[in-house]
């Protein structure tokens, strides 16, 4: 199981990036970059709980550090009336 972590991790960021290219709300960019950080753990065989941890902590992290300064950007196109 340990030997194919890094497939799978590869392979969620892979299936986040295309959902986030998809869409275009950035839905799914945090969760692809704790993925990113959690490949980074596997490719170091880092113990499968380490990996989840880190997947969640880094998904949240960034979710809530880049959320605000994102729903900012995005919606300055409306103009108040």
């Amino acid at each position: 199981m340990e030997g194919s972590m890094p497939v799978f991790w590869l392979a969620l960021f892979v299936i986040l990036g295309i959902l986030e290219a998809v869409t275009t709300q950035l839905v799914t960019i945090w969760f692809a970059v704790g993925a990113l950080f959690a490949l980074g753990a596997a490719a170091f065989h880092a113990p499968i709980w380490l990996q989840c941890v880190l997947f969640v902590l880094v998904s949240v992290c960034a979710l809530v550090l880049t959320r605000p300064i994102v729903r900012k950007h995005l919606n300055s196109r409306k103009v108040q009336s």
